[in-house]
């Protein structure tokens, strides 16, 4: 990576003085103001976060203003440079970049004339183009992506508040450009600006506030082929305020502890609080989603963290639906517990949680506003019906005389991955017809399109394997093995030259398949559930952030995803293996014969 010419300059010219931020200043002006960025026109407060987010990973770094911060590294570039701004959590990349083990925030100078990562990015560089980038690869491209970020801020060239006078889609211009002082106001606006600079510098608010309106007042008499509606600004800027996932999965939290005291306490009465934070909850939701999506003009559902707001939003709801029509306090419990947590790790997880632009031929259709919401909901009703299959499992495993109780946790889970295979079902119909819309085609064999169906797969089998209580005739099995052996005949020369992890792969999916045909009753029914909704897993995060190929990869992570969902997937694979030891073991101590009610569930 090749540092331009002005940031070497201020380099070697920076003095030792720390950085530091106004304290008087009244930004609100400049919050407001209209820029173009990535695609869109959002306020200047949108731009700030998303910038300091990008090279720091929080908004507010240090609990600061990112409006205040981003017009310091602008107006400063100096000595933001030497300010530690990017952090390397991850002891091994130090390692392997050989910085310091202990220090694990750097600055844009230690980092951009830092032998070690320069050799890594021209390796980087010298790669195939069509190859995969590994985990090393992948962090050391975003160490670069923020210093290029910061780059342009300490460049000036972040900033763009200038419209394009003729093109509604132009690129706007920075205030230091040349082309922002080729006319009367333009030239005011560029005056403003640098009075803005010298009254931030010096923290003096009256000429910063006088600056900031000769600023907007220059900048709003341009001529412009497009400006956004101030409506629309205003929606924004009061939706950074609100902040309003964060508000919602506490109370969906709070809502699902007092739904936990109403199960022990089985009083109505202390049905009200669970209700009231539930629904608060989810009301919280869907205004948050309601402005995203008047704010996009779309359906929000165009990256990871967009599709995590539908799936909490589909188990409120369905903890709603369940609290009017169901009446049972564990299905409203677990319903409110998961959407908590869903709304959780999209608030607290690093993941992109800013307004995109989505690629046009995905909009120009009404299938995206169908598919995406029913998708999602199916995946919220599966990941309640997994975790009524965990509660089936513990409870089997260690009460397995409560016949009444296992019952009833069985046909709820029943009930549970019925309704969610059927809106399964019906989200992969309307993703094929939203296909057809976008791409021409209804089915294309995608890394996605092949793991929603092997999902559905998964369930139905579940589903038919239950309801057949008949014996199955000898000659069906042969047919089966007969259709399997031809399709590995198939699939096997594809996969030359044979090595021992895809003979693994292969003898891990015969296993499953013939697991998921051949065991029967309730705990088998729970077992295979938790290990279907795996699938679904794969298919949610699996392609996205494992593969990381096809047309529905949208998210794109690192290879700490992967080791996340191994991790969680050999401690679930554990558990369950545990309570099945347990589950067979006392089971074979009871006499089955004693127990009609015992035998009657089996079957």
């Amino acid at each position: 990576m090749n540092a331009l010419l002005l940031a070497v300059t201020m380099l070697t010219t920076a003095s030792n003085v720390p950085a530091a931020l106004p304290t008087t200043l009244d930004v609100t002006p400049i919050r407001e103001l209209v820029v173009q960025h990535d695609g869109r026109w959002p306020p200047f407060d949108t731009l700030a976060r998303d910038m300091v987010e990008s090279v720091t990973g929080r908004e507010f770094f240090d609990g600061h203003d990112p409006v205040l911060l981003l017009l310091a590294m602008t107006f400063e570039p100096d000595k933001w440079m030497r300010e530690p701004l990017i952090r390397i959590s991850n002891a091994e990349l130090r390692s392997e970049l050989r910085l310091s083990p202990t220090q694990k925030v750097y600055s844009y100078q230690e980092l951009v004339t830092h032998t070690r990562l320069h050799e890594l990015t021209d390796e980087a560089a010298r790669r195939d183009p069509a190859a995969k980038p590994d985990p090393l690869e992948k962090k050391v491209g975003s160490i670069n992506g923020k210093l290029g970020t910061l780059q342009r801020i300490f460049g000036g060239r972040v900033i763009r508040p200038v419209p394009d006078a003729k093109d509604p889609v132009g690129r706007w211009s920075e205030l230091t450009s040349s082309a922002a002082q080729n006319n009367e106001h333009r030239a005011a606006a560029s005056t403003s600006w640098t009075a803005l600079r010298d009254a931030f510098l010096a923290d003096d608010a009256a000429s910063f506030a006088a600056s900031a309106t000769g600023l907007t007042t220059a900048l709003a008499a341009m001529p412009a082929a497009y400006r956004p509606d101030r409506t629309r600004i205003e929606t924004e800027l009061f939706y950074n305020r609100l902040n309003p996932y964060q508000k919602a999965w506490w109370m969906l939290l709070a809502g699902a502890a007092f739904s936990g005291v109403a199960m022990l306490v089985k009083k109505k009465w202390a049905d009200v609080p669970a209700a009231v934070m539930i629904v608060s909850g989810f009301a919280t939701l869907s205004y948050g989603i309601w402005l995203r999506w008047g704010i996009c003009g779309h359906v929000p559902a165009s990256n990871m963290f967009e599709s995590l707001l539908f799936l909490s939003w589909g188990m409120a709801a369905f903890a709603i639906l369940s609290l009017a029509l169901v009446r049972q306090r564990l299905v409203l419990a677990t319903a409110s517990f998961v959407a908590a947590i869903a709304l959780m790790l999209a608030d607290v997880l690093p993941m992109d949680h800013f307004i995109r632009p989505t690629a046009p031929v995905l909009l120009d259709t009404v299938w995206m506003a169908i598919h995406v919401p029913i998708i999602m909901v199916s995946y919220s009703v599966l990941a309640l019906g997994v975790v009524v299959a965990h509660a089936q499992l513990l409870t089997m495993a260690l009460f397995p005389k409560r016949y009444a109780w296992v019952q009833k946790i069985d046909n709820m889970h029943y009930w549970y991955i019925s309704v969610g295979s059927i809106l399964l079902l019906t989200g992969i119909a309307t993703g094929s017809m939203w296909a057809a819309s976008s791409w021409g085609r209804y089915w294309g064999w995608d890394p996605k399109e092949v793991w929603s169906l092997v999902a559905l797969l998964g369930y139905l089998t579940i589903l038919h394997v239950r309801i057949d209580t008949e014996r199955v005739p000898r000659w069906a099995y042969a047919l089966g093995l007969i259709m399997v052996t031809g399709l590995l005949a198939l699939i096997i020369p594809t996969l030359a030259p044979l090595t021992g992890g895809k003979l693994l792969a292969l003898g891990g999916a015969a296993g499953g398949v013939v697991l998921f045909i051949v065991a029967r009753g309730p705990f088998a029914t729970a077992f295979k559930s938790v290990l279907a909704f795996w699938l679904i897993i794969m298919t949610y995060i699996g392609v996205n952030y494992v593969l990381g190929i096809g047309l529905h990869s949208y998210g794109f992570g690192t290879g700490a995803m992967v080791k996340y969902m191994f991790r969680s997937g050999g401690i679930d694979l554990a558990f369950i293996a545990l309570c099945a030891a347990v589950y067979l073991i006392r089971r074979n101590g009871l006499s089955r014969k004693s127990n009609p009610a015992y035998v009657a569930l089996e079957e």
